[in-house]
């Protein structure tokens, strides 16, 4: 009676971390920090609630499939300010649809090439945030993994992808920042993506949910790439879909706004698809959501707190930081061998850290599994907490 394809959700990360830390009990004289779940802990700006408050009368209408001018003009401020290139210069109504976060639409994204091509592959990077795969599995066809590894600048090499498995490929499914790893794709890598999906036809879905969280590089957008290579064409995002959300640039992880922009086929697709059967935004929240797109110094000040979140790190331990994103992909250190779940277990066991292995977010594919000797650590929590984390893993590396 139940999809096998459920299966998939049999080995989520987060199951896994749970069933390899159960039995396992914390140095009771250390509370437990918990940095399993990219989910910020520093407060949305104040500018949240004083517009919900104001939009509040529209509670009583039903949400629309699609934005309305508002939003739109609230984007085009932001897109001014982030991606000055190509503000304007496309119509919004046709290529942006409201969404509530990344995880629903990187489903439906799923189904909305589901069955265009036979005997379909759905390409996804790795290692993975959960929701990929589920839009992977949405698509019918089969699951195929691109491993980011140390080597490779922590991205999938597309070199490696070879033209019979790219014509039966349906979407593709890249991050930048990445997600662990917090590496920035550069134009010329986003470029060649593009090129992929329209030689081969298919979607390429890029998931920017961390774009705005960066240190000294900021993040292209695969928007600006697409525009800067589709001179003269009708759409200049044909056979792209990008991904934004508000959960991590103004700290409104359960607000569940952003948006979708891209290909107006797929956005038309995706709006016939919602409209019948999706979850969609309330007019309080878009409203909500338009005025923290509008303004940018809110997430200048979020960006210096995971700077400085980095920065206390750095003054006891060894580390990385990451160029984008607000995870630590920190390596195992060597007396565990590369075991990242023995070394996380011993996290939790010593120093009161719950993590994540970095092999249960990725899988081994032949080549190896490119989360092993990893474990994922979200630096999201205030400046305090972070301070002692710091310190709890310091003694830990004394001790081994």
């Amino acid at each position: 009676m139940i999809n096998p394809d459920f299966a998939l959700f049999d080995d989520n990360m987060f199951i896994q971390v749970r069933e390899l830390l159960e039995g396992v009990s914390p140095d009771p004289a250390q509370p437990v920090i918990d940095v399993t779940v990219g989910e910020p802990r520093i407060a949305p700006p104040d500018i949240l609630i004083r517009r919900l408050n104001e939009a509040s009368e529209n509670w009583q209408a039903y949400p629309k499939a699609f934005a309305d001018q508002q939003f739109f003009d609230d984007l085009h401020l932001y897109f001014e300010d982030r991606f000055p290139s190509i503000a304007g210069n496309f119509d919004y109504a046709s290529h942006i649809v409201p969404v509530p976060g990344t995880r629903e639409p990187l489903h439906f994204l799923g189904i909305c090439v589901a069955g265009v091509k036979q005997n379909a592959a759905a390409l996804v990077s790795m290692p993975f945030y959960h929701a990929w795969r589920t839009g992977a599995m949405a698509t019918g066809g089969e699951i195929i993994y691109m491993p980011a590894f140390e080597a490779d600048g922590f991205l999938p090499d597309l070199s490696r992808l070879d033209d019979e498995l790219l014509k039966r490929t349906s979407m593709m499914i890249l991050c930048s920042p990445t997600n662990p790893q917090g590496s920035i794709a550069s134009a010329d890598y986003i470029a060649h993506a593009i090129e992929l999906a329209r030689h081969h036809d298919f979607l390429l879905v890029m998931d920017e949910c961390y774009i705005d969280i960066w240190r000294e590089q900021k993040p292209v957008s695969a928007l600006e790439v697409a525009m800067g290579m589709s001179a003269g064409e009708e759409d200049p995002f044909h056979h792209l879909i990008v991904l934004n959300s508000l959960s991590k640039r103004s700290s409104a992880a359960g607000l569940r706004v952003g948006f979708i922009c891209g290909d107006r086929q797929v956005a038309a697709a995706y709006i016939k698809l919602v409209a019948n059967g999706g979850a969609l935004v309330p007019t309080p929240l878009l409203r909500v959501g338009g005025a923290l797109y509008r303004d940018s110094q809110h997430n200048a000040d979020i960006r210096a707190h995971y700077d400085t979140s980095f920065d206390i790190l750095k003054q006891y331990i060894d580390i990385t930081v990451p160029k984008g994103g607000f995870f630590l992909w920190y390596p195992v250190p060597r007396a565990f061998n590369g075991d990242d779940k023995a070394f996380a277990v011993k996290l939790f066991e010593t120093a009161s850290i719950k993590s994540v292995p970095g092999s249960v977010m990725a899988t081994d594919g032949g080549a190896g599994n490119p989360g092993a000797g990893f474990v994922r650590l979200a630096i999201v929590h205030d400046h305090a907490t972070i301070d002692i984390l710091a310190r709890r893993m310091a003694k830990l590396g004394e001790n081994l």
